[in-house]
This record gives structure tokens, C-alpha cells and sequence, in this order.
């Protein structure tokens, strides 16, 4: 048996026995993310959650935490810009705007930007992911 053949089929058993990336299936962003967000003058902790709902669209969820105690918003219209980049609107009771989030490979944290539809500044909001 030539060499060549026998690196063929050991590329082809190599290949059939890696698993699926999941870390690239859009779904793999659900979950519970932990971070901080610019909020105000300082950068506040915050917990950011994505669920899909029955018929399988992207919900979200946030609650920020400040020194005037916690508040609640929500993330809608989804839009996958890439594999791992979504952008998004946000709401709460301060106004409502934009978001763009860039996610590492396997979803495990985001680094991104807001910003309120008032105003241009893109502000930093940036999570990992703490639970599934």
C-alpha cells in the first residue's frame, strides 16, 4: 500500500471522527451572559440572556445593575450579521436603540456597542457566558 493511500485514509478516518462544531450553530448563543455595561458615567454589571422561542426566533433579555439599584430592558429584531455578530434593538424604561454584538468562537462572551437612537456614541457592553 503507497504512503499516499495510506495518509488518504487516515486524513478520511480523522475527518469522519470530528465532532460537529456547535460553537457555530446560531442556537449556541442561548444562554446567560455576565458583564458590564456602560451606563451613566461608569461602567455597570449586567446580565444579558438570549433564548429562542417556540417558533425558534432569538428573544433577549437584560438587567442592568446600578447604584440606584437594578432595572430591566428587552432586545428584539435580531439580525445575524455574520456567523457570530448579531445586531439588535434594545428597550427600557430610559428610551430605546441599537446594539451590535460580536461574539467569540463557541459563544462564550461578546464584546460589544450600544447606543440610544438620541444619539450616535457607540457605548461598550461586554458579557461571558455563565450559564447555558
Amino acid at each position: 500500500m503507497s504512503i499516499v493511500r495510506v495518509l488518504s485514509m487516515v486524513l478520511a478516518t480523522c475527518l469522519v471522527a470530528l465532532p460537529l462544531d456547535a460553537a457555530e450553530d446560531p442556537k449556541a448563543i442561548a444562554g446567560t451572559y455576565t458583564g458590564e455595561v456602560f451606563n451613566g458615567n461608569d461602567m455597570d454589571a449586567v446580565v444579558t440572556t438570549f433564548t429562542f422561542d417556540t417558533s425558534g426566533r432569538l428573544t433577549g433579555k437584560y438587567e442592568v445593575d446600578e447604584e440606584s439599584g437594578k432595572y430591566s430592558g428587552s432586545l428584539s429584531n435580531f439580525t445575524f450579521e455574520g456567523p457570530r455578530t448579531i445586531s439588535m434593538e434594545w428597550t427600557d424604561k430610559f428610551g430605546e436603540g441599537f446594539a451590535t454584538m460580536e461574539f467569540t468562537q463557541g459563544f462564550r462572551s461578546f464584546t460589544g456597542e450600544w447606543g440610544s437612537k438620541d444619539s450616535p456614541n457607540a457605548l461598550p457592553w461586554v458579557g461571558k457566558k455563565s450559564a447555558p
